[in-house]
C-alpha cells in the first residue's frame, strides 16, 4: 500500500469542486456582515468604554487590520486548496501543534459556537422591529408576537429551530449550500441597499423623531436624559454614560469592529470544494473585501446620522444595563424585554408600519443566518481536516458517498451550536459562566493570525519545497506580510484575553481539553504504527 494511503485516514477527501469565485465573493460578504452590520453599528454607540468614539474610524481600521489577513487567506488558499487552509499550511511549515491548538480553538470554541449564538443575537435585532410595528399601530396580535420574541427563551427556541435547519442544509452538501446561500444572502443584501438609502434620504435624526411620534413628546430625550444625566430612576440607581473622548471611544469600539470583520477568512475552509481555486480566490476574495468594507463604512455613518448618535448611545446603554428603566420609563414596554439597539430596530422607528418594519427585520434576520452558514460550513470542514490527520476521531472524515459532504463532523457542529444558542441564552439572562465562555469567542476568533504570519515568514526558507507552490511568488511580500500579521495576532491576542477571573479560567479550559486531545491521538497513532511528523510531512489529498 502506497505511503500516503497509510498516514491519511481516507485516500481523497471525498468532497466535490462546485463553488465558484462568485460563491467565494458571497461567502466572504456573508460570514462577517451579521453582527457588525445588524447588530453592533448601535449597541457599541452605548457601550461605556467606546461612546464618543468615531464609529466610520474604527470600522475602517479594523477593515485594514484585516485586509493582510485577506491577502494571506488569498495567496495560501489559493496555493493550497484544501479543507482548511490555513491550519494545513500552519502545521506544514512551522509545526503540528503550532496549527492545532490555534485551530482547535479557532474551529471548535469560535466557529461552532458562534453558530449557534449568532442566531440569538438574530432573533434580538429581529424582535426590535417588531415591537415598533405592534407599539407604532398598536395591534394587539403584533403587540403579542413581539412580546413573545423579545423573550429570550423564545429566540433560544427558534435559534435551535434554525440550526436544525442548518444541519439539514449540510447534510446534503456544497450544491445545497451554494444556492441556498446565494439565495440567502441577496434577498438581505438588496434590502439593506434600500434601507441605508432610505436612511440618507429621509435626513439626519429621523429614527430620534420616530421614537418621539410612537412613544409621546419627548420620549428620546427622556431617554437621553436618563443615560446622560444618571440618578435615581423607578428606584434604580443609573451611572450617566459619559464621553471618553474620539481617540479612546474609537479605540474601545475596535473590539467590536474587529468582532465584526470575523469571518471574513472562514470560506478558505472550503478550498476543496473552490473550482479553479487559483482563480476564484483571487478574485472572490478581493471582490468581498470591497464589498464588506463600502457597506460597513456607509452603514456606520448613516445609521448614526439618520438615528442621531447621542440618542443611539443612550437607548443601547439603558437596554442593555437599565432594561427595567425603559420598562417603567414607557409602559408600553411591560411584558416584554425592551428591543436591544440595532439596526432593524433603527429602520422601524423610521418606517413603523408593520408591513416595512416587519418585513426589515426578517430581511437582517436572514444576515445572522447567512454568516450561521458560512461559520456551520467551516466548523464542519475544520473537524474533518484535523480528523483527517489523525488528531480527532476518525469518524469526523466520513463523507456520504451520495452527497459528497461529511457526516459526524455535521453532527459534532449540530451539538455545539446548540452549545452556542444555550449559552446566548443564559448569557441574556445574566449569567456570568456564560459571558465569560462567550468571551471566548472573540479570543478564539482571532488567535489563528499570528501563526500565519509566523508560518509565512518562515515559508520561504524553512519550506522552500512548498513556498514553490505559493501561487504568490514574491519572498517580500510573503516575509512583510507575515511580519505584519505576527504583530498584529499578538496584539489581537493581548486585546482579546481580558481580565476577568472567569474568562481566564474558561480560555485555560479549552486549552486544557485541545491539548488532552492532541496527546491522545498522538498516542494512539503511535500505538498504530503512524508517527505524527509522517501525516504532517504531506499536504493532505484533495
Amino acid at each position: 500500500m502506497p505511503e500516503k494511503e497509510e498516514i491519511f485516514v481516507r485516500r481523497a477527501s471525498g468532497l466535490v469542486r462546485e463553488l465558484s469565485w462568485f460563491d467565494v465573493l458571497i461567502w466572504s460578504l456573508a460570514g462577517p456582515a451579521a453582527s457588525g452590520m445588524t447588530y453592533y453599528a448601535v449597541k457599541m454607540l452605548g457601550d461605556p468604554t467606546a461612546y464618543g468614539g468615531n464609529e466610520v474610524l474604527a470600522f475602517f481600521l479594523a477593515g485594514l487590520m484585516f485586509l493582510p489577513i485577506v491577502i494571506a487567506a488569498m495567496a495560501i488558499a489559493s496555493s493550497f486548496p484544501r479543507s482548511s487552509s490555513l491550519y494545513v499550511f500552519v502545521s506544514r511549515v512551522v509545526h503540528p501543534i503550532v496549527g492545532y491548538i490555534p485551530f482547535w480553538y479557532y474551529v471548535v470554541m469560535s466557529l461552532t459556537l458562534s453558530a449557534g449564538f449568532l442566531m440569538v443575537l438574530g432573533i434580538k435585532a429581529m424582535a426590535g422591529a417588531f415591537a415598533v410595528a405592534a407599539i407604532g399601530s398598536n395591534d394587539t396580535h403584533l403587540l403579542s408576537i413581539a412580546k413573545t420574541l423579545t423573550h429570550p427563551t423564545t429566540g433560544f427556541y427558534i435559534s435551535v429551530l434554525m440550526i436544525v435547519i442548518l444541519w439539514i442544509f449540510n447534510y446534503f452538501g456544497v450544491k445545497t449550500i451554494k444556492w441556498s446561500m446565494r439565495i440567502i444572502t441577496i434577498i438581505p443584501l438588496t434590502i439593506t441597499i434600500f434601507v441605508l438609502g432610505g436612511m440618507a434620504f429621509e435626513g439626519p435624526n429621523a429614527a430620534m423623531h420616530g421614537f418621539d411620534k410612537i412613544f409621546g413628546a419627548g420620549a428620546a430625550q427622556q431617554v437621553m436624559n436618563a443615560a446622560f444625566k444618571g440618578g435615581t430612576y423607578f428606584g434604580t440607581s443609573i451611572d450617566p454614560l459619559v464621553s471618553v473622548g474620539v481617540g479612546m471611544g474609537t479605540y474601545g469600539m475596535l473590539l467590536w469592529t474587529l468582532w465584526a470583520w470575523t469571518a471574513l477568512e472562514t470560506v478558505t475552509f472550503v478550498g476543496s470544494e473552490v473550482k479553479n481555486p487559483g482563480k476564484s480566490y483571487i478574485k472572490g476574495y478581493i471582490a468581498g473585501w470591497i464589498a464588506v468594507l463600502i457597506l460597513y463604512l456607509v452603514n456606520a455613518a448613516v445609521v448614526p446620522w439618520s438615528g442621531n448618535y447621542d440618542f443611539l448611545a443612550a437607548y443601547s446603554y439603558l437596554a442593555g444595563n437599565y432594561p427595567d428603566v425603559l420598562t417603567k420609563m414607557f409602559p408600553v414596554f411591560q411584558g416584554m424585554y425592551p428591543p436591544a439597539g440595532s439596526v432593524p430596530l433603527v429602520a422601524a422607528l423610521i418606517w413603523p408600519t408593520p408591513a416595512i418594519a416587519i418585513t426589515i427585520g426578517i430581511a437582517y434576520f436572514l444576515w445572522y443566518f447567512n454568516t450561521s452558514a458560512v461559520l456551520w460550513v467551516g466548523a464542519v470542514r475544520g473537524l474533518f481536516s484535523m480528523a483527517f490527520d489523525r488528531l480527532l476521531p476518525e469518524k469526523m472524515t466520513h463523507v456520504s458517498a451520495r452527497w459528497a459532504a461529511p457526516t459526524w463532523a455535521n453532527h459534532i457542529t449540530f451539538l455545539l451550536a446548540f452549545l452556542g444558542a444555550l449559552l446566548g441564552l443564559l448569557d441574556s439572562m445574566g449569567s456570568n459562566l456564560a459571558t465569560g465562555a462567550l468571551a471566548v469567542l472573540d479570543f478564539g476568533g482571532l488567535i489563528f493570525v499570528a501563526p500565519v504570519g509566523l508560518a509565512l515568514l518562515m515559508l520561504p526558507w524553512w519550506k522552500p519545497e512548498l513556498y514553490k507552490r505559493m501561487t504568490v511568488q514574491s519572498k517580500g511580500l510573503l516575509v512583510t506580510v507575515g511580519v505584519i500579521l505576527f504583530i498584529l495576532g499578538w496584539w489581537m491576542l493581548l486585546f482579546t484575553a481580558y481580565y476577568d477571573a472567569t474568562i481566564q479560567l474558561m480560555n485555560t479550559l479549552v486549552a486544557a481539553i485541545g491539548i488532552i486531545v492532541f496527546v491522545a491521538m498522538v498516542a494512539i497513532n503511535k500505538k498504530k504504527g503512524i508517527p505524527v511528523e509522517k501525516v504532517f510531512s504531506e499536504i493532505p489529498p484533495a
